[in-house]
């Protein structure tokens, strides 16, 4: 049987082509081989390309050697170098075969990674954070949108209870210009409306969604509430009987619910309500001591008994506001200390800043009520109250200009030696209004 004069692989008789490498078969006596320069292996000295490695044959050099197959000798004659002869009728219709590479494979073409291939880190980083984006925007439009309306809502109600509060106080005042005889039935069922509507408020308040960060000022808010119809209880019981013997208890009472109703509006931090205009019956209380004293004055006794004690019971309302004052801004300045003892100034905090406004304006609210009083007539005791409540802002001041500084990358000292200096100008006027 014929074998391939290349790879060796069997033939059948009149095959010109190998079926297994594709080389052409020449005829016996014209076998020369050469040396391919790629893979080093023999292969027919006419071939074009190498059936082994693919590479394509350069022409031979004159100087190249060639191998006679039968005789195995090296000969330098290139004659067997012929022109392609032409192929017969019979070969023609015979499809090409197939090249059967094998040694060094070919690398494929190059094709370029597609885009998304390319920057598929980049492209998931981006969805991610698109999906954050929106888990964030639906996030603030539930709970950010409840607590703005619970804020809202609380802003209302305070404007509501301090404006039945406002009516109440100018209720007293004219009270307190009645003559003896004259009719009350009126006012007093005035104080009677103030009380009813705010009971309807508090019976109204039921708030749909309280956020978790207000819980503690929603149960202050209701105590507020329950404090200011409290408050128009007694007034009400002293309008209606100022002869009454207990009268005297049921004033300090009502002194009394008034400065627990503050203390309860003051732990409110909801941004923008005031509720201590809710409870802030200073001026109620000194209008209903003065009516009670025109009711149940006695013709025996001297015309300067009423100013035995000048004008102290009255103000002791604003001096227990005064007190409750002196003990927020004590404990303002006691978190201050603590937060510099592991902090070494103020920024990024707001809230001691936010805490000191608040505590001055309402010093300057209970300030102001007090220059306004005009049922005060010992002018000296009213000028040494206002001085206290002076120093007490003066106290607010400091720490507040330190906070800021502080908060401004300024040194925070300044302000605080400030407020220090006021706080032992108020030690000393307290001392002198103790004295009294």
């Amino acid at each position: 049987m014929k074998k391939c004069q290349h790879c060796g692989a069997p033939l059948q008789d009149g095959d010109h082509f190998c079926q297994a490498c594709g080389a052409e078969q020449q005829p016996q006596e014209e076998i020369k081989k050469r040396i391919c320069p790629e893979c080093g292996k023999w292969l027919l000295a006419d071939s074009k390309f190498c059936p082994f490695c693919g590479a394509e044959l350069p022409p031979m050099d004159d100087d190249e050697p060639v191998i006679d197959e039968e005789t195995g000798t090296e000969t330098f004659d290139h004659s067997h170098r012929q022109a392609p002869r032409e192929k017969r009728p019979a070969e023609a219709d015979r499809p090409a075969p197939q090249l059967v590479m094998t040694g060094r494979p070919q690398p494929p073409p190059f094709q370029e990674v597609p885009f998304y291939v390319r920057y598929r880190k980049t492209i998931i980083a981006a969805v991610v954070v698109v999906l954050l984006i929106i888990i964030g925007a639906v996030g603030f439009h539930f709970y950010g949108s409840r607590s703005g309306d619970y804020v809202k809502d609380a802003v209302s109600l305070s404007q509501q209870l301090g404006a039945e509060n406002e009516a109440a106080t100018d209720t007293a005042k004219r009270l307190s210009q009645k003559e003896q005889g004259d009719d009350v039935d009126s006012l007093v069922r005035d104080l009677e409306k103030n009380r009813k509507n705010v009971e309807k408020i508090s019976r109204n308040y039921q708030p749909k969604n309280i956020p978790d960060e207000y819980a503690a000022d929603d149960k202050a808010i209701r105590e507020v509430m329950r404090d200011q119809m409290a408050i128009y209880d007694t007034a009400i019981a002293i309008a209606q009987n100022p002869g009454d013997d207990a009268v005297s208890e049921k004033l300090d009472d009502l002194r009394d619910a008034v400065q627990k109703g503050k203390k309860n509006a003051r732990t409110i931090k909801i941004p923008g309500a005031d509720f201590t205009a809710a409870v802030d019956g200073d001026n109620l209380a000194s209008y209903l001591e003065k009516y009670v004293s025109t009711q149940t004055k006695k013709e025996e006794a001297p015309p300067q008994q009423a100013k035995t004690d000048p004008d102290k019971q009255i103000l002791s309302s604003y001096a227990n506001s005064k007190d409750l004052f002196n003990d927020d801004i004590g404990k303002l300045a006691g978190d201050i200390n603590t937060y510099l003892q592991n902090h070494p100034d103020f920024k990024g905090n707001r809230e001691f800043s936010s805490r000191a406004n608040t505590l001055y304006i309402q010093i300057s609210k209970t300030r102001s009520q007090l220059d306004n009083d005009t049922s005060i007539d010992n002018t000296a005791m009213k000028y040494k109250l206002d001085a206290l409540f002076q120093a007490e802002q003066d106290r607010i001041r400091g720490l507040y200009d330190g906070v800021s500084a502080s908060q401004r990358g300024q040194d925070y000292r300044p302000g605080f030696q400030r407020g220090q200096a006021a706080s032992d100008r108020y030690d000393k006027l307290n001392n002198e209004w103790n004295n009294l």
